[in-house]
């Protein structure tokens, strides 16, 4: 059996501090991966909606540990004079042996699947991931 996804990055913007908050681009409130890209790095992600995704970075409660880590490492990589761009993928087909089918991205599983080929594709490519 042959499995394969296929997806396109869109960028939709960089990532700006405000008064010492994080403002981020307007994104779609629909299920989606997302990619912040450090320069020298990237982190990948998952949502069923991109927009409070980006929101819970922005003002993370006291229980969303890994919300507070990515927060800090954007402020701390802006702080230090870096950008980051953020991208997302709301679309994504998936390809079993011959038969090419859209992924429902209200399906975590379908999220899932495109958030590893991602994560793989940097990997492969040399691209140092900052997920855990």
């Amino acid at each position: 059996m042959k499995v394969a996804t296929q997806f396109e990055w869109i960028s939709i913007g960089v990532v700006a501090v405000e008064e010492g908050m994080l403002r981020f681009p307007v994104a779609p409130e629909e299920p989606g991966i997302y990619q912040f890209d450090f320069g020298q790095s990237v982190y990948i992600g998952e949502t069923d909606r991109l927009r409070r995704r980006f929101q819970h970075y922005r003002t993370p409660g006291p229980s969303q540990h890994t919300n507070i880590r990515l927060r800090a490492r954007i402020l701390a990589h802006i702080d230090g004079g870096g950008t980051v761009m953020v991208s997302i993928a709301t679309h994504a087909t998936v390809i079993v042996d011959s038969t090419e089918s859209n992924l429902d991205f209200s399906r975590k599983a379908s999220r899932l699947m495109v958030e590893s080929a991602a994560l793989t594709s940097a990997h492969l490519l040399g691209i140092p991931v900052e997920n855990l």
